[in-house]
């Protein structure tokens, strides 16, 4: 029994998941995750599981990676599942060569059952692509491309510790088109520091008059321990205020419908048949398998998550023949309120009756809670799903633990 397997009976001897009573096979087509945790440099707002690139050790990663891929296809909750999506994030998986990424890609399809229609993502940092690369990249299979533009404003760029210029990001997308790709999301994001409302209209603008597939926008958090949160813990930094940042997103949501495109999640926005479907794995709470350091996996109630760093994820499967670090089974609350928060994150929101089942009520009228966020415009009931309003998406989160 390798490592994985021993961590999937562990957590499975509790029967307190929702989950304990499927059996293999598994229906669900799966998603897959794969973690390249290499940057040319760390954005200042970033928190994510993500490295200075090491040059000498990318070629060591990707082995380990292959490695890791055949041992998990061969784990009870994946083996003869379809993969509807492949999702590349980091990191900056776009700083690997264009015959790496495509080789880790095939060891997949040659490893899993991937769909013939399968979404594959790749996220993209605009300084680090060309044209040749971005060719490779549509012939050797990836389908749809993530730039992280974030702002057209140089300035805003170089605040945020971004690693490339607003020409770059222009110049990178019309070579995206021309390499063959008609599924585009560009990242951008607002509430950014010293960025004023002028600033966020002028990257809307560019970012609808580029044309893109999907558009995702979101507002800054400053998470723990990022330079961003550091400098503002000792004064402020110019941040707008809420009521600014507020104005920025209804800014977003009317100008991105007048363009034609539909708000399917809080922060996302696309063109009709364009919804990103391995995100889409995320909010529906569907199942996902993680790969790479960092990586965390969903599978059958269970969730687990890889080693961090990257050399210890290497020595990981070097001496266990896996690199799962921990995990736990979700407890009915924990599926219950996860459930709950992303499915309202969805602007198609919640079946009625799966809405009752998550709270424990028997319909909306038990609950004065629920009563009254209907009554003060925060929920909908719309063809039978509940739904967040426009006015409750500027308070998503706090509604959910309300509700809860």
């Amino acid at each position: 029994m390798n490592a994985v397997s021993s961590v999937e009976c562990r957590v499975s001897s509790s029967d307190s998941s929702p989950y304990s009573s499927r059996l293999t096979p598994y229906a669900q087509p799966l998603g897959v995750y794969i973690h390249i945790p290499y940057c040319l440099s760390r954005c200042h707002y970033c928190d994510f599981n993500s490295y200075r690139i090491d040059t000498g050790q990318i070629t060591q990663y990707l082995e380990t990676l292959a490695r890791e891929i055949a041992s998990r296809a061969c784990a009870e909750a994946v083996r003869d599942r379809r993969v509807c999506s492949v999702f590349f994030g980091g990191g900056t998986p776009s700083i690997l060569q264009a015959s790496q990424l495509v080789g880790i890609l095939d060891h997949c399809r040659a490893t899993f059952t991937v769909e013939d229609d399968a979404e594959v993502s790749l996220e993209v940092n605009p300084g680090t692509v060309d044209l040749p690369k971005l060719c490779a990249l549509r012939e050797g299979g990836v389908t749809r491309l993530s730039a992280g533009v974030q702002a057209v404003q140089d300035r805003l760029l170089q605040r945020i510790g971004r690693a490339h210029t607003a020409w770059e990001a222009e110049r990178a997308f019309w070579s995206m088109r021309e390499a063959g790709f008609d599924n585009i999301n560009l990242d951008l994001m607002f509430g950014l520091p010293d960025q004023s409302t002028d600033d966020w209209s002028e990257t809307l603008d560019w970012a609808i008059g580029a044309g893109p597939e999907h558009i995702s926008a979101y507002g800054l958090i400053l998470e723990d321990g990022t330079p961003l949160q550091l400098e503002s813990s000792r004064g402020d930094i110019g941040l707008p205020d809420e009521e600014t940042e507020a104005a920025m997103y209804r800014l977003a949501v009317d100008r991105l419908r007048e363009a034609g495109f539909e708000q399917y999640e809080i922060s996302n926005f696309a063109r009709q048949g364009f919804q990103c479907r391995h995100n889409l794995v995320y909010w529906q709470h569907q199942e996902y398998l993680g790969l790479g350091a960092g990586a965390h996996s969903f599978l059958a109630g269970r969730r687990y998550y890889n080693e961090s760093l990257p050399a210890r994820y290497v020595c990981a499967m070097a001496e266990r023949g896996a690199a799962v670090a921990g995990g736990e089974v979700l407890s009915v609350e924990m599926v219950r309120s996860e459930r709950l928060m992303l499915g309202l994150r969805l602007r198609s929101g919640l079946d009625v009756q799966a809405f009752t089942d998550l709270l424990g009520i028997q319909d909306l009228a038990a609950s004065d809670r629920v009563a009254r966020f209907l009554d003060d415009g925060f929920l909908r009931v719309r063809e039978g799903r509940v739904q967040i309003t426009e006015r409750g998406l500027l308070v998503a989160n706090e509604l959910v633990v309300q509700l809860l």
